[in-house]
């Protein structure tokens, strides 16, 4: 008895899921996760975002319906992008004050703007010459 080959799926498109539609949420995900350390959230959220609206854009045409993934990417997305912000935003207000400052900063307005211990170490670390200069007797930060 000789086999006949099987005859191929005469409608491909609706079996096969696109890649987009399911690495939203896994994407969104992943954002979610990795939001509490902060630019790592921050990118992979907005490639959530991108990659979901992908998707979205993707199916607009099509018979499937199932929006489901795409919009969970979305959320799940944008709020790791929110997270992310406020996690970073002390860095990025640092990083702009810094900018307007021109960047010099003395001991004491180092010191002033500090607001806890690490970031006191970090000023007398800075201005080291000063600050042995100031205190002698103190052990080196």
């Amino acid at each position: 008895m000789p086999s006949e080959p099987a005859a191929p799926p005469t409608d491909v498109g609706t079996a096969r899921r696109p890649g987009f539609v399911v690495a939203a949420p896994v994407l969104g995900a992943m954002a979610l996760v990795s939001a509490w350390t902060g630019w790592g959230g921050l990118a992979l959220g907005l490639l959530a975002v991108v990659v979901a609206l992908a998707a979205l854009a993707r199916l607009r045409g099509s018979r499937d319906t199932s929006r489901r993934g795409p919009l969970a990417g979305l959320a799940l997305g944008l709020v790791a992008v929110g997270i992310a912000v406020v996690v970073e935003w002390s860095t990025l207000a640092g990083a702009v004050t810094y900018l307007e400052t021109g960047g010099v900063r003395t001991l004491d307005e180092c010191m002033r703007q500090a607001q806890n211990e690490k970031e006191q170490h970090v000023c007398k670390s800075q201005h080291l010459d000063e600050y042995r200069a100031r205190y002698p007797s103190e052990i080196d930060p």
